[in-house]
């Protein structure tokens, strides 16, 4: 069976913005066909044309949300910029407060809401502060090394206290000073420094992130030789070590030069009756390793979960909610989630599952048809956020 995983929308949207700021464009290959990733290209190809448009909605797509308004701070006039009420709910408020300390005038068109907000952008000139980034999104501190190269001086940015989602602030930086960013990083402090973007023409890697669902079906339905996508080795995803994590429930993964093959083995599945994964660095793999953990037999926990509260949906409290409808297996605790699996018989059972409005809530329950009569989503067209194809690609597992 083959599966065309597809390409990456965290180094898609970036691309898109290195792109749009830069001096020189080029084609972009392999660019994600993500809502989101649709989304923010329709955002800045707008952008781009004279006159420009300047009201923009970008809905519950976080990056697409964060990514814009930072550059819309940069470009001289004034801009509306809505999303829907979720986003009301997500961090935003820190990357609001440094724009405007950096000298765009962002504000909230009505009381006790982020959205929609007025942006009067223009040329943005850092002073010799250090911005210190708490905050649970990685994406904000993404967002303004993004446009760093925009702003005159040296933007300090103090990373340490950002403890979650590491390696997209890592791909960033790569992907940025790829293109020409002047950015300098001295343990936990970005100093990035006034320069150029120019952009080439560049291949989007396969999305390690929508590989985890692919594994999770594998485990699942113990099935062999899934053939997807030839996968690169030395990828600035965080999430592509979802392989070795999987390792720990039996599944390998052959490279080849033209695919690779992913295949579940039931003699390598390790004999630890209980796991512990630290997920800080790669949250968007938990959805689909909490239900590959459900079905494993084993206690597993994983650890460090926090920014799980402010994505799409509130992760932790939800997956809890739908993985419980089947058995009571699952828990939260602090910042983790501990899932404590039995043997399981439910194959005569069928299951209708919520998906609030959350592409991978919805795609890492899906492969729980495997072990039962059947599946039903509330919303299963909530997936296109970053994968469109993913429901046609996934019938291929079920033969």
């Amino acid at each position: 069976m083959i599966i065309n995983l597809p390409f990456s929308k965290s180094i898609s949207n970036r691309l898109l913005v290195i792109q749009h700021l830069s001096n020189k464009k080029a084609k972009i290959k392999n660019l994600s066909n993500s809502e989101d990733t649709s989304l923010l290209n329709a955002c800045l190809q707008s952008l781009a044309n004279k006159p420009f448009n300047n009201s923009f909605n970008t809905g519950n797509a976080g990056t697409t949300t964060r990514f814009l308004l930072a550059l819309l701070a940069t470009q001289e006039g004034e801009f509306v910029l809505n999303a829907d009420e979720r986003m009301n709910q997500r961090p935003m408020q820190k990357l609001i407060d440094v724009l405007n300390s950096l000298g765009a005038s962002i504000r909230p068109l009505k009381p006790n809401k982020t959205f929609p907000l007025l942006i009067k952008g223009g040329q943005l000139t850092a002073n010799k502060d250090i911005i210190h980034l708490s905050e649970l999104s990685s994406q904000i501190a993404s967002a303004l090394i993004l446009i760093s190269p925009k702003i005159k001086g040296e933007m300090l940015l103090d990373i340490s206290q950002q403890n979650n989602s590491h390696s997209y602030i890592d791909m960033t930086i790569s992907l940025s000073k790829k293109y020409g960013a002047d950015i300098e990083k001295k343990d936990n402090l970005l100093v990035c420094r006034h320069s150029d973007y120019n952009f080439f023409e560049s291949d989007v890697e396969i999305d390690y992130s929508a590989l985890a669902f692919v594994c999770n079906f594998a485990c699942l339905g113990r099935l062999q030789n899934i053939t997807v996508n030839t996968l690169q080795t030395n990828s600035l995803q965080g999430d592509s070590i979802v392989v070795d994590y999987y390792k720990h429930f039996g599944l390998s993964l052959m490279q080849g030069k033209e695919c690779s093959i992913l295949s579940f083995d039931e003699s390598k599945v390790p004999a630890d009756k209980e796991l512990t994964f630290d997920l800080s660095n790669t949250p968007d793999l938990f959805p689909a390793l909490a239900v590959t953990a459900f079905f494993s037999n084993k206690k597993v926990v994983f650890r460090n979960l926090a920014s799980l509260r402010v994505k799409e949906s509130n992760r932790l409290e939800n997956m809890q909610k739908e993985l419980n409808k089947i058995a009571p297996f699952c828990k939260v605790e602090g910042d983790s989630f501990v899932v404590d699996s039995h043997s399981l018989d439910i194959k005569n059972n069928s299951y209708h599952f919520a998906t609030y409005n959350d592409h991978r809530i919805a795609m890492s329950l899906s492969a729980i048809e495997l072990k039962c009569q059947k599946t039903t989503f509330d919303d299963p067209a909530c997936v296109s956020k970053s994968w469109p194809s993913f429901w046609q690609d996934i019938e291929k597992l079920k033969m």
